[in-house]
């Protein structure tokens, strides 16, 4: 290896964790990038970053709107702008160069871009429209809150506006924001691959809006834009009269000069062939009412009616700076049967949210039908107990010309299987496939172990919480319900983290909590709070901290916390106020959900959970605010944690037994959280609950969806690694193997197979928090400094498994472990980006005298360092950035 060799260009630029994003509305947006290097244990010593408005300035390394200078950091994540006041609708250009810790400087990275969205609402030229003449409809069903009231609905709106180029463009822009959904068209074609546009808000709050280039769909002279509006969250739950529409399209030509189009009363309007859509409902298309040529110029619009002015919703317009919703993936189908005369059942072999997309040829009139449903019946029918009274069906009427093809727009469901009835003629598998699709967030991490059903568990976990990506982290995609539960949240922000780029998700998440909190702190169960649920079960809205804390332990955010200190200040500060005698947040709704056999918590005090979150959140804050020099808040809030721990082991810790609980594995796990059980009682609790998963539960999960978060990583903690693997690798009931002997290709929420009407989601993600285990610990990739800026790799190596292996893409580039062990040695590969350093511990396992190797270099044993942890002895090494093989064989 070469010392001193040249540091490599940086590469992977982001702003705003996005790559090259057009519409950012933040004014000090946020830059990151990944670095290599050929030389071993190599870190950033300083940066560089250039900002401009042209390609000429950025080319001569100029920065004409912001150069950063040499700036001595070894930060490469989340630095924020400080350069002149950035303008609306513009677009920018950046670099960066960095010096490595031999003072080598790098070339300059690519030039990247961003573009800023209106920024302000005074920038705003156009007006919100709508149609208010479109016929409503009242559908059977309700939600989960409003059982059999039946909702309203009302039929697709188009929208069109003709204009005509003046001269040659140079850069085209639409910023559009439709509610609840729309689909915008230019010229016939659909403009980008985003759908169920803009993610879902508090509309009276926030109304996102998204920014397209649309430059490919424009023609020199004659053009015509086309918007399709649907219900969506807008007319469902907040009850409004009709969806709105407003679009702005900025074109911009050689000469310098620029025409605004924009939504007013002389756009037009007319039905849509949508005649029915609904979140719950699905679509109903009646292809007869096509208007053909109505997203093309020189359409006869004589039937059309004017576009009327509307009242805004009422939310603030900004940028959906996030990753919006695509279809990622086509499955085919993998079985049809034909039950019964004219039925016809689809199995995509995979539970998954989106659609179908139909071919099919007919009569004009013949109407398909398709329902969608996770189970079957024993003789092969479709069972929609899980769907409540969520309809779940889309149907097709033909116009009869050829072969036609149809998916909807403005609904989705949560499936494996669809019922077709009204076919014309006998269909093929292929006459539907299925379409995922959800928030498409970047996947970030892998892993795979020589246990497959790990690894199905693995896989099972991973289309669980896509599934559950719907712009807010939903509970389930299937039924009456889909709401942005913050306990579900909270609990997968960890898994969510090692497995995808969560950074701008939950960055828009938490602004929706913000938008959700009233003036007395408090916060709703369900965000945004379309069901309106004051104050939230502490369990959920530990979710404002947690994953606040989460994105910064995961991406080194501060910004996020500061944006949001004084809101979760004001969260525990309503904790504080609803306490009792004892210093404890007593009140509960919900509690340590779903242990098996049960729903509401069993065998427990139901409110010891509200408890250890209320401890949790003023001990996160503490530490948060310490983090933002606020030391006053930092020591108050700690020594409030303080009196909640005492508070909490004078009620709940049996002094006599020296346990939490002889019935709950759950009460116990909790106890053993962030230093809560007092330390000559630690022993005593983990022995109990060893007994209770041992001997009262043959090594099953007694925990409901906050203790099965935690008790994994506990067990491994105290040195009961061969415990928690047995738990994992259960096949019969309550376990997540039995779950996937039964057919589950998602996690269930219940630990019971359940067919009948009720709370029975086969597609949950609430119980997917194990899949952080997976990482930590049997891959052993630990952030010990925000951002991975420093990582512990501690691989736990239980008996029966014989490799593992995992990545994680972090903000500072690729951490790997990988290991696989024989009867005489344990080999070990770990991957450190570059600015990141580690603490490697290979584990000594079962052998006596051992030999070690580093990148088969013998290591005198004299200058090895160990430690031992709960029993279990590590060999230590402390390493800088670099690919490193480390072996441990017997002597």
């Amino acid at each position: 290896m070469m010392k001193n060799a040249s540091p490599y260009a940086p590469v992977e630029l982001r702003c705003e964790y996005l790559v090259d994003f057009l519409g950012i509305d933040n004014p000090k947006p946020r830059f990151s990038w990944l670095l290599d290097h050929d030389e071993k244990g190599q870190y950033q010593t300083a940066y560089q970053i250039v900002v401009a408005d042209n390609t000429q300035s950025v080319g001569n390394d100029e920065g004409n709107v912001w150069d950063s200078g040499r700036v001595e950091s070894d930060n490469s994540a989340g630095m924020v702008y400080q350069g002149q006041q950035l303008k609306p609708c513009t677009r920018y250009f950046w670099k960066v160069r960095w010096w490595d810790k031999n003072g080598q400087i790098s070339p300059y990275s690519r030039v990247a871009v961003f573009e800023t969205g209106l920024m302000a609402d005074d920038n705003w030229q156009a007006k919100w429209i709508g149609d208010k003449s479109r016929q409503e409809v009242v559908v059977p069903g309700g939600d989960g809150l409003n059982q059999g009231k039946g909702f309203t609905l009302y039929m697709g709106s188009l929208f069109r506006k003709e204009f005509v180029l003046s001269k040659k463009p140079v850069r085209a822009r639409a910023y559009v924001s439709g509610i609840g959904y729309y689909e915008m068209r230019i010229n016939g074609k659909k403009v980008g691959d985003r759908v169920l546009e803009p993610g879902q808000t508090d509309y009276k709050k926030t109304v996102l809006y998204s920014t397209y280039d649309i430059m490919p769909y424009l023609n020199n002279d004659a053009n015509a834009v086309g918007i399709m509006l649907g219900n969506g969250r807008y007319v469902k739950d907040y009850g409004y009269d009709f969806p709105r529409l407003i679009a702005q399209l900025l074109i911009e030509y050689e000469d310098g000069s620029s025409d605004v189009i924009v939504t007013d009363q002389t756009w037009r309007t007319h039905a849509a062939p949508i005649r029915e859509n609904g979140i719950y409902y699905g679509e109903t298309y009646d292809a007869r009412m096509e208007v053909k040529g109505w997203d093309e110029p020189g359409l006869n619009d004589e039937g059309w009616e004017a576009a009327e002015i509307v009242s805004a919703p009422g939310g603030k317009l900004i940028s959906q700076a996030m990753p919006p919703i695509k279809v990622t993936k086509s499955f085919p189908a993998v079985r049809l049967t034909n039950p019964m005369p004219g039925v016809y059942i689809y199995d995509f072999g995979q539970n998954f949210t989106g659609w179908v997309r139909l071919q099919v040829q007919g009569s004009a009139g013949t109407t398909v039908k398709l329902r969608f449903s996770e189970l079957l019946y024993d003789d092969g029918t479709l069972n929609v107990n899980v769907n409540r009274n969520a309809q779940a069906t889309d149907t097709y009427t033909l116009k009869g010309e050829g072969i036609e093809v149809y998916e909807p727009r403005f609904t989705y469901h949560g499936f494996r299987y669809v019922e077709m009835t009204g076919f014309p003629g006998t269909p093929s598998l292929d006459t539907l496939e299925g379409r995922f699709l959800h928030t498409a967030v970047e996947p970030t991490g892998g892993f795979e172990c020589s246990n497959q059903l790990l690894n199905n568990i693995h896989r099972n976990i991973i289309y669980g919480q896509l599934s559950n990506l719907m712009s807010v982290p939903t509970d389930c995609p299937q039924r009456d319900e889909r709401m942005g539960w913050m306990g579900d949240a909270q609990l997968v922000a960890e898994e969510a983290g090692y497995n995808f780029d969560m950074a701008a998700f939950w960055g828009k998440y938490l602004d929706d909590i913000k938008d959700c909190q009233k003036e007395d702190g408090s916060v709703s169960d369900v965000v945004p709070a379309y069901w309106p649920i004051y104050p939230a079960d502490p369990a959920w809205g530990t979710a404002y901290i947690s994953i606040a804390w989460e994105l910064y332990r995961f991406y080194g955010d501060v910004t996020v916390l500061e944006r949001h200190y004084d809101s979760m200040k004001r969260w525990v500060d309503f904790l504080t106020a609803h306490t009792d005698e004892s210093g404890l947040v007593n009140y509960y709704h919900y509690g340590e959900w779903c242990a098996p056999g049960s729903i509401p918590p069993k065998n427990m005090p139901w409110e010891i959970t509200s408890a250890f979150f209320y401890y949790h959140d003023a001990l996160m804050l503490s530490q948060i605010a310490r983090l933002l020099g606020k030391d006053e808040d930092a020591e108050s809030y700690r020594q409030l944690s303080g009196n909640i721990k005492d508070a909490f082991n004078n009620k709940f810790l049996n002094a006599e037994h020296g346990c939490y609980s002889f019935s709950s594995q759950t009460c116990n796990v909790l106890g053993l959280q962030f230093d809560i059980v007092p330390e000559d009682k630690e022993k005593t609790v983990v022995d109990v609950l060893l007994r209770q998963v041992i001997e009262s539960w043959d090594y099953h999960f007694d925990t409901g969806i906050i203790g099965t978060k935690y008790i994994l990583d506990t067990l491994a903690k105290y040195g009961y690694k061969d415990v928690a693997y047995k738990m994992m690798t259960q096949e019969d009931y309550p376990s997540f193997g039995y779950m996937i002997r039964e057919g589950a290709t998602t996690v269930w929420e219940r630990w019971e197979k359940l067919t009948n009407r009720g709370m029975n989601s086969h597609n949950h993600i609430m119980f997917g928090t194990v899949d952080a285990w997976f990482y930590k610990d049997l891959a052993g990739i630990i952030p010990e400094q925000p951002g991975f800026k420093r990582v512990t790799v501690k691989p736990v190596v239980p008996s029966g498994l014989d490799h593992a292996s995992a990545s994680v893409k972090t903000v500072r580039g690729m951490v790997g472990s990988q290991w696989k062990r024989n009867q005489d040695s344990f080999h070990l590969e770990v991957t450190i980006p570059v600015n990141v350093t580690a603490r490697v511990m290979v584990p000594k396992l079962d052998f006596d005298d051992v030999m070690v190797k580093e990148n088969d270099v013998s290591v005198d044993s004299q200058n090895l360092s160990t430690c031992c942890d709960n029993e279990e002895e590590y060999f230590v090494f402390d390493v800088g950035s670099g690919v490193y093989t480390f072996e441990v064989e017997r002597a």
